[in-house]
């Protein structure tokens, strides 16, 4: 293969192929059409002798070499973009730039709609992509190459040279259904020993240590917790809740989010469970990059406080809150 045959045009596509396992969705990322998107990926598959991806139950499955070549075609194109933007800044309405976010289900159902809201007034042609948080050491590892650009919510620990910067604090709260046979605006030490739980377990975040407590005040009473049901995504809990006698301890922003959607009661717990933070996190690479400074921006903006909700996007963004 010549390296001046190659349309460096192409390797955008390849990207997107590569991040979105479809040509459908690339093709609308990139805003082109679908056969134009089609007609590069052919052009690439000539260039470098191999199919690249192969149509599967799954989408589109990268092969081997699409494999070995994604991580240095992804930094690469984040250099250029980044040296591009660092000389004519970031235009965040005429951008068509791609973020990929680590967020959980949760953060997806109680902090993205804000945001996105947001964004389709300021940068219609921005697209956000939320990505399933794996574990610690993944999640630097993508941060440090650009694979992903940042992470929001509530995280033990990252490795590496990672900032993090608080947006708020957040507590945990208990919910039932509003026809509870038992319990109704309040709930008492005994009363919560003896409800069955539902406990909500999301993987990839921090809510483990909030169990560990629960678990603590039932072996202090010498009693056995009562799990009726684990699961480990918030799309579940809403209706399972509704339905059930069950009691589940969820963090504040959620239970009122579920408020909203079916008739539960929100109680104060009656047991100590410390409040943590929800933060944004990115990496020391990253951390003047204009794109990277606009969208961290905006979650302050919106969730970061008082000082970051009356200063523009781009304002909070040039000075940074207090990091954590």
């Amino acid at each position: 293969m010549s390296f001046n045959r190659l349309d460096l045009n192409l390797l955008r596509v390849f990207d997107a192929i590569f991040q979105t396992r479809s040509v459908t969705v690339a093709a609308s990322n990139l805003h082109l059409t679908q056969p134009a998107v089609s007609k590069q990926l052919n052009r690439l598959r000539e260039v470098l002798e191999d199919p690249l991806f192969v149509r599967t139950s799954d989408g589109m499955a990268p092969t081997p070499r699409a494999e070995a070549i994604a991580g240095p075609i992804r930094k690469a194109l984040s250099e250029v973009r980044n040296t591009i933007e660092r000389q004519l800044g970031f235009d965040a309405a005429l951008s068509d730039r791609t973020f990929r976010i680590f967020m959980s289900d949760l953060g997806q159902m109680v902090l993205l709609p804000r945001v996105l809201e947001l964004i389709s007034r300021e940068a219609p042609f921005v697209n956000i992509h939320s990505v399933q948080v794996p574990p610690a050491r993944m999640r630097s590892v993508a941060l440090e190459s650009g694979e992903v650009d940042l992470a929001v919510g509530y995280f033990e620990e990252f490795e590496g040279s990672i900032h993090c910067q608080v947006l708020f604090e957040e507590h945990y709260v208990g919910l039932v259904r509003a026809s509870h046979p038992t319990i109704r605006d309040t709930i008492s030490f005994e009363r919560f020993l003896q409800t069955p739980q539902l406990v909500y377990h999301p993987t990839g975040g921090g809510h483990s240590s909030q169990e560990s407590f629960v678990d603590k005040a039932f072996w202090a009473a010498g009693l056995e917790r009562r799990v009726a049901v684990r699961v480990a995504h918030t799309m579940g809990i809403t209706s399972i809740v509704s339905s059930t006698d069950l009691l589940v301890v969820v963090p504040h922003r959620l239970a009122k989010a579920c408020a909203e959607l079916v008739d539960v009661s929100i109680l104060e717990l009656p047991i100590e469970i410390p409040s943590f933070h929800i933060s944004q996190y990115w990496h020391e690479r990253f951390h003047t990059d204009p794109g990277n400074r606009w969208l961290r921006g905006l979650f302050a903006q919106l969730y970061g406080g008082r000082q970051a909700v009356e200063a523009t996007p781009q304002t909070v963004a040039a000075r940074e809150l207090a990091d954590c």
